[in-house]
């Protein structure tokens, strides 16, 4: 729900600002007048002043100020977000997909990707949507379900330490439902066989918006020997000119422990 460019991710708590002029009443209430009685000791106190004085209501000031801290308190529990969407953006009210590809190479950014995609889930809460999460590693077909509950279960998702196999791609294609979806896919950034096929699925469903880390994606060929010295070969995703690299080699000392060697 939004209001102008305020946005709430739990407007339903909005509804207790109809309580308001009720507690109003309640604020104003007074209770009932003292009962009468003649007591001969008050004499005693004839001419004494008493420097503190209680008014028999409460100001109408105060009451103000307390009506609007409590539904200052109200607005901020239903949670506003200013500018909920881009500008210029529309919402859908198609359900969100989001594709992920967890394998190795998304580990290094996993944290950012992670914060992302609860994004993402977050404004679908917002807007009303059904989201749905899968995963490339070992694709499932997709259950969507409300936005904020999938967004609950991120804290167990995890890249796995192996990357997604090519027919991967062809079983999610075949796993994807038939109706109009909005899809987020999170890219590790490697071409793989099958992606293409999967991309056009998707895009026949619905807009595809595609993620990917602006850092390039480094691997390491299996070493070799040239000249009596161990030879490494580094790879990269894309080609941007020349760039240094750091690499550790771990290992065991002549002691057994483990340690950085080079």
């Amino acid at each position: 729900m939004s209001l102008l460019s305020i946005g709430f991710t739990t407007p339903w708590l909005l509804w207790a600002l109809v309580a308001l002029p009720l507690l109003w009443i309640l604020l104003r209430a007074v209770p009932p007048a003292p009962v009468r009685r003649r007591f001969p000791g008050v004499a005693l106190l004839l001419g004494l002043r008493d420097e503190d004085s209680v008014s028999d209501r409460t100001p109408w000031w105060l009451l103000l100020l307390r009506m609007l801290t409590v539904a200052a308190a109200i607005v901020g529990l239903a949670g506003p977000v200013l500018n909920p969407r881009d500008a210029g953006g529309t919402a859908s009210t198609a359900p969100l997909l989001i594709v992920v590809e967890d394998g190795w190479a998304a580990a290094r950014d996993w944290p950012a990707q992670r914060a992302a995609i609860e994004a993402q889930l977050a404004q679908a809460a917002r807007d009303g949507r059904t989201a749905a999460l899968m995963r490339l590693s070992a694709p499932e077909r997709p259950v969507f379900r409300a936005a904020a509950d999938l967004r609950s279960r991120l804290p167990g998702l995890a890249p796995a330490p192996w990357s997604a196999r090519p027919e991967s791609y062809a079983e999610a294609a075949a796993l994807l439902p038939e109706g109009a979806v909005e899809t987020r896919w999170f890219s590790d950034g490697l071409d793989r066989d099958g992606r293409e096929d999967l991309l056009s699925a998707l895009e026949a469903r619905g807009p595809v918006v595609v993620h990917e880390s602006a850092r390039p994606v480094l691997a390491l060929a299996p070493p070799g020997l040239e000249d009596g010295m161990v030879a490494l070969r580094a790879l990269r995703a894309g080609a941007e000119g020349a760039r240094d690299v750091e690499i550790a080699a771990h290992g065991r000392d002549p002691g057994g422990a483990e340690r950085v060697l080079a």
